[in-house]
């Protein structure tokens, strides 16, 4: 197993990860269990997704801020400035918030998480004049020009990415988990992917690390990595136990995947991944420790337990 869960002295539940560090040359460096599982990417995938707002140039026509770039990429937790942002790029783009599919979450669309990401996909519609209503789709345009990104950025055939539908609605895209690091690895070191896709990935990147919050929010991993290590390291959390991550100064995508879907799990085995690999100083992993060994805490507060990494990454 890769994470232990313990109550007392007793090791009382484990979770098992598939892990890939690959570089930017393509190169599986290590790995944990089976890197060449297919998995959907779920929101892990967003940074990509959100190419397309750049592509579509509805980033310049709309004015759209890098604050609110940074939110397309996000699953956040519908704070008030994440409401406020998405509202933002709808009206800019002169979008109703009725055209939002995502579904209800509280008492509106635009509360739910992947609201950011759906404004992006409208907006970046909006801006080529195509069928707003039809967007989710797998047909349409703008999935298909989405499809071609996630193939060209992770060289991988675009006719064996294997699709879903995700929980908000829109095209889930399953790839092996390598191939989805290796697409990290290059948009860390963007100079792999050409002058266009540079400027898209750089922008996006630096969006989100210079505004994390909008990516998360208060007390989410995502968020709280990139206020620590936002110089050099982005990362995206997916549902079902999905990360992906580029660290721009070594050049490294990882991509991580827990088979029970556990996100306290993921959060531990990212932390342990970074540790392992020397990504992380010992300052920065002390400011993150409560993702990397997380206490097990019971109704009274007391400290009954923990969670962490036994797992060691396979080098090749």
């Amino acid at each position: 197993m890769s994470v232990e869960v313990t109550r007392g002295s007793l090791v009382e539940c484990t979770h098992k990860a598939h892990i890939a560090v690959v570089n930017s040359k393509g190169n599986l460096i290590y790995y944990h269990n089976n890197p060449h599982k297919i998995i959907y990417a779920r929101s892990s995938i967003k940074p990509i997704q959100a190419i397309q707002c750049l592509k579509s140039k509805a980033y310049e026509k709309f004015n759209i801020s890098e604050k609110e770039l940074s939110l397309i990429c996000s699953s956040h937790n519908s704070k008030d400035y994440h409401i406020e942002c998405t509202k933002s790029i709808l009206k800019k783009s002169d979008v109703g918030f009725e055209k939002l599919k995502c579904g209800v979450d509280v008492d509106s669309s635009i509360n739910n998480t992947c609201s950011g990401k759906h404004s992006g996909m409208l907006a970046s519609i909006k801006s080529l004049n195509e069928d707003l209503e039809s967007y989710l789709d797998i047909n349409h345009n703008l999935q298909q020009r989405i499809l071609d990104d996630i193939a060209n950025i992770c060289d991988y055939d675009k006719e064996k990415i294997i699709i879903g539908k995700d929980g908000c609605g829109a095209p889930v895209h399953a790839l092996p988990i390598e191939r989805l690091a290796y697409g990290f690895s290059k948009i860390a070191d963007s100079e792999k992917l050409g002058k266009e896709y540079k400027y898209y990935v750089d922008k996006i990147t630096s969006s989100m690390m210079k505004y994390p919050e909008m990516v998360g929010g208060e007390n989410t991993f995502c968020t709280d990595l990139m206020k620590v290590c936002g110089d050099r390291i982005f990362g995206k959390f997916g549902s079902q136990g999905v990360y992906l991550l580029g660290d721009k100064k070594n050049k490294l995508g990882v991509c991580v995947k827990i088979e029970d879907g556990s996100k306290m799990a993921l959060d531990c085995v990212v932390m342990e991944v970074l540790k392992q690999l020397n990504l992380i100083t010992k300052d920065e992993l002390e400011s993150l420790s409560s993702y990397h060994t997380p206490k097990q805490i019971n109704s009274r507060n007391e400290i009954i337990g923990e969670m962490k990494s036994v797992f060691k990454l396979n080098k090749l």
